[in-house]
């Protein structure tokens, strides 16, 4: 599914926010006249919330951090730890004017007018003292830095390109220093541009070699033009000896012409096709290395991903209560720029689900003979063309026993056939959809999408491999192997009935050609024996449903493939050859073709798909078993039902865009008693999502009473909120809610996924 849209719902923001902002200001007046009014500042702090989850869930961050600083506020005067007091009010009101900039200019591009930070300070010395921080005051007639270098000696003070005074006071230089940068900024998009244009520009090369290649192979037709001409010579010789001596010298000079005309031209013909093959293969060598060097404009060094760790890391550690040393190896290891943008959050998870699940607390280790100190190792190096990145931990590794007990709870497998898998094959349940040994689900653990994600972006965007490694007691390693580019790779060229298709040489082990008394039956199934593995045989005619050729050779040539710990052996018609390709992607309008990845343009202009590998070896595999929950889906018709319960107009309609463009039914709720007056009226429906901080009724008090109706106890809820501190988390648990995801971390497939795996 595309990433929603949130654009479409800043206008809807704009016009709430326009009413809450209202309020506020004339209830900063009316709190100025009535400072005991705890009414009065329950129903500010509701608004300051609402505008901060609002906010954020479309995406409007410094909105959402600046009402955050004001509800601190409000929660120090609701408390009593803060004593509300007329001086008070100029800083609400300057908190209040910058949400309504910030509203104004939110969607346009336009950069905020407004010193945030400052601000942002002045809100949480408020809210912790009393008292705004003191601020050293500047001389403006010295020089300030402003932008990306620029300066200016304006005595009235620097100001950015919005107009609001920025930079810190400086010393004069004694003299301006002129300064000839070396690098430049260029935009991504030109980038992209700029390299597409080189795929093209090999695509070319491709075609001029097969010119030339059919060039060399018309070398031997003048060569026979030659003989035959040399043949016909003798007769003609014959015929102008006979003949009289004025026309017999008409007709020789005549001949003489020809046979000079047709020399020249054979020698023309080789002159043209030597130096077309040397000007093709200096042009192939420049083609080479533009590709070479625009790639490589595109690389980046790991270390830039790999720096953000250990901050991640260290509030991991915290929210888990344990200790824990992160060891961060081979940073200076480069990759596409594209691709290390899309391997950043798939480590965290796994950081995340190494120290949840992995590291024990400091007593466990303590009595196991450990360290009190846990150790998370990720380390990256290239092989060939692929980047390997591995994630261990000295932890407590991964019970195969665990994996499939917490399989058949969650109802993805039987009893019989959780008994059935092997300990390697439960270990990699832990990538399925939805999977999760947690009981309990938080936006930090437990929702079944960490390790997910982790494949869905390393397996199906990112057209790699991934694989787990280690025993109960002994600690994890997580393997990633991830192509340097998505832009050009090596693929086997394969012939499938009429069609020629490209296969990722990174998931092959072997080609090979198999005689008909090779082919063994296994449980069922074709198979092969290649030295100590064997290998299931599936057809790539009948995978793709396509008719099958005929085989050009007696043998029957099989593409042997590995990924993710599985093995397939896939009988082709033919192995046409190994060769360099271009990835061109299939566009929005066909984002997910079964079976295909993408397409390559050979050098004759052919159109050749490039075949997906996770899908070939999901579809290979399902023969074996399948998920309960996905035999349960595909046979469920009527469309579900989702409650939706919030107080906020915006984020309401955008939960409720959110389900309906999945195909549920949506019914809304404008706070948690309205929504329990519909579920006690009889509405039926398979899961509530709601809020928390709502009028008359909040989403904890919600939840209970749907927890502890026996008509409703069943119906999962789902809390979506700002509240993110542990003790509010821990109280939505005790409500009994089945997940807790904070807005901080909201996207639509987190939301998604979540209430379709908690759907029985």
């Amino acid at each position: 599914m595309a990433e929603f849209d949130r654009t479409t719902f800043i206008r809807r923001f704009q016009e709430e926010a326009a009413d809450i902002l209202q309020r506020l200001n004339e209830d900063v007046i009316a709190l100025e006249l009535d400072p005991g009014n705890s009414s009065l500042v329950d129903r500010m702090l509701r608004d300051a919330h609402t505008l901060k989850g609002s906010s954020r869930m479309v995406g409007l961050v410094e909105i959402s951090d600046v009402a955050h600083r004001l509800e601190d506020v409000m929660v120090a005067v609701r408390d009593g730890a803060l004593a509300y007091v007329p001086a008070m009010s100029e800083h609400v009101f300057d908190a209040l004017d910058a949400i309504v900039h910030l509203t104004e200019v939110a969607g346009t591009g336009d950069r905020p007018a407004v010193d945030l930070g400052t601000l942002q300070e002045r809100l949480a010395a408020l809210a912790r003292t009393g008292t705004e921080p003191s601020v050293e005051p500047c001389d403006m007639a010295r020089v300030h830095h402003v932008g990306d270098g620029a300066v200016s000696a304006l005595g009235d003070g620097p100001t950015d390109v919005a107009g609001g005074a920025t930079g810190l006071c400086e010393e004069p230089d004694e003299q301006l220093n002129v300064k000839v940068q070396q690098t430049i900024r260029v935009d991504t998009s030109q980038l992209d541009l700029l390299l597409n244009l080189i795929g093209e520009t090999v695509i070319s090369v491709a075609k001029y070699e097969q010119r030339v290649a059919a060039l060399r192979r018309m070398g031997p037709v003048p060569d026979d033009i030659w003989r035959s001409w040399v043949a016909l010579r003798e007769v003609f010789d014959e015929a102008l000896v006979s003949g009289d001596g004025t026309d017999a010298a008409h007709r020789a000079d005549a001949v003489s012409r020809f046979e000079r005309l047709l020399t020249a031209e054979r020698a023309a013909h080789r002159t043209l096709t030597d130096e077309f093959a040397e000007d093709l293969s200096r042009g192939v060598a420049i083609a080479g290395e533009l590709q070479e060097r625009g790639m490589d404009m595109r690389m980046l060094p790991v270390g830039t991903v790999f720096a953000t760790f250990p901050r991640a890391m260290r509030d991991l550690a915290r929210s888990f209560n344990k200790e824990v040393d992160l060891i961060l190896e081979g940073g200076e290891t480069r990759i596409d720029k594209k691709v290390l943008e899309a391997i950043s959050d798939p480590l965290v998870h796994i950081m995340r689900n190494a120290v949840d699940h992995g590291i024990e607390p400091a007593d466990e280790r303590a009595a196991l003979g450990k360290p009190p100190k846990g150790t998370i190792r990720v380390s990256a190096r290239q092989e060939g063309d692929h980047i390997i990145i591995e994630v261990s931990d000295d932890g407590a590794g991964i019970d195969p026993d665990k994996v499939r007990a917490a399989a058949v709870r969650r109802g993805h497998l039987s009893e019989a056939e959780a008994a059935a898998l092997s300990d390697r094959e439960a270990t990699l349940l832990i990538f399925e959809k939805g999977f999760s040994t947690k009981t309990i689900i938080t936006e930090v653990s437990g929702r079944g999408v960490g390790m997910d994600v982790v494949r869905e972006y390393i397996v199906e965007m990112l057209k790699g491999d991934l694989n787990v490694f280690g025993a109960k007691g002994e600690g994890a390693t997580f393997r990633l192997i991830i192509p340097l580019t998505l832009a050009i790779i090596r693929a086997l060229l394969v012939r499938v009935g009429e069609s020629v298709l490209a296969l990722p040489t990174t998931a092959i082990e072997e080609t090979m050609l198999v005689e008909p008394d090779e082919i063994i039956r296994v449980e069922g199934r074709e198979a092969i024996r290649r030295g100590l593995r064997t290998y299931p045989l599936v057809s790539m005619a009948d995978m793709l449903g396509v008719e099958p050729g005929v085989p050009y050779a007696p043998r029957l040539p099989v593409v042997t493939v590995g990924f993710s710990g599985h093995r397939f052996g896939f009988s082709v018609d033919e192995l046409v050859g190994e060769q360099q390709i271009v990835i061109k992607t299939l566009g929005s309008h066909l984002r997910k073709v079964d079976n295909i990845a993408g397409v390559t343009i050979l050098g004759a202009g052919e159109i050749v798909p490039i075949l997906n590998v996770p899908d070939l070896m999901a579809n290979a595999r399902r023969g074996g078993w399948r998920r309960r929950s996905e035999v349960c889906a595909g046979e469920r018709t009527e469309p579900r039902t989702v409650l939706i319960c919030e107080d906020s107009f915006t984020t309401r309609e955008l939960e409720r865009s959110i389900f309906e463009a999945a195909g549920y039914r949506v019914t809304v709720a404008s706070d948690g008693a309205d929504g329990l007056t519909q579920l006690r009226g009889g509405l039926q429906v398979d899961a509530v999502v709601t809020d928390v901080q709502m009028p008359r009724m909040s989403g904890f008090e919600l939840t209970r009473a749907i927890k502890s109706d026996p008509h409703l106890g069943d119906v999962p809820v789902i809390i979506v909120t700002s509240l993110e501190r542990e003790e509010e988390k821990q109280e939505g648990i005790d409500a009994g809610a089945d997940a807790y995801i904070t807005k901080s971390v909201f996207n639509q497939d987190t939301l998604l996924d979540t209430v379709e795996r908690l759907i029985r």
